[in-house]
């Protein structure tokens, strides 16, 4: 039986532990077994790897290309760029009377290390921010206006770099015909599996066995072959 509701990012961690986990409990249970066992185990293993496979082709073809050296040094630029801005700012507005409170709303009430540290994504969000504050508290910093279209300036230098970072975030979900295949037979083998696993353990009243060995069966607290009433029967889950 296959668990369609079984999660893609899950199916390497499953198959490797299943295939582990037949070898190390169930092949020394029955001697006339041992060589079924050990067969499912080996495509259970080529399922597993068949899936990433798929999966990191999916991810490389749907990325972007790879950023050039040039690319990479207009990123880094663009990112220390706006980091120095942001840093000047503050320091700026908190040399003016009654400055640190300014500098404290710039900042969202972070220290300056804090949002310095932050990844490229959160330093745009940080550059977006202290232009509002700018545009709505322009009386404690006169040249607040000319900070303002640097600091948009510097957030739109930013814009390509996180471009990229949401297209290669958008491709690790992606899900190709070649993943939807390859998806589809692991669960197959592995739905055998389960059906093979469950035989030898059943022929010598060792079933309580099946959640040690198909995780999915311990998140579901039974063995296959007990009484499921509705509530606990897993919910159908996306790919």
């Amino acid at each position: 039986m296959s668990d369609s509701y079984i999660y893609q990012r899950d199916i390497e961690e499953y198959g490797r532990f299943t295939a582990s986990q037949i070898r190390t409990l169930v092949v020394p249970v029955d001697a006339g077994f041992q060589q079924a066992l050990r067969a499912v185990a080996a495509r259970l293993d080529a399922a597993t790897a068949a899936s990433r496979k798929a999966m990191l082709e999916a991810i490389a073809a749907a990325a972007a290309a790879p950023a050039s050296s040039a690319a990479r040094r207009r990123q880094a630029d663009a990112v220390a760029r706006g980091r120095d801005l942001l840093r000047r700012l503050v320091e700026r507005a908190a040399s003016r009377p009654g400055g640190v409170a300014l500098a404290r709303d710039l900042l969202q009430g972070q220290s300056l290390a804090t949002v310095l540290r932050a990844r490229p994504a959160k330093l745009a969000e940080a550059l977006a921010h202290a232009a509002e504050v700018l545009e709505q508290r322009k009386r404690p910093l006169p040249e607040g206006e000319a900070w303002g279209a640097e600091l948009e300036r510097a957030r739109g230098a930013l814009d390509p770099f996180l471009r990229s970072v949401r297209k290669t975030r958008l491709a690790r979900r992606t899900m190709t015909p070649e993943v939807k295949a390859a998806r589809a037979e692991w669960l197959t083998v592995y739905g055998a599996a389960k059906l093979l696993v469950e035989c030898v353990l059943r022929l010598h009243g060792k079933v309580p066995l099946m959640p040690q060995i198909f995780d999915d069966l311990a998140g579901a607290g039974r063995a296959p072959g007990e009484p499921v009433s509705p509530a606990q029967r897993p919910a159908t889950r996306a790919a």
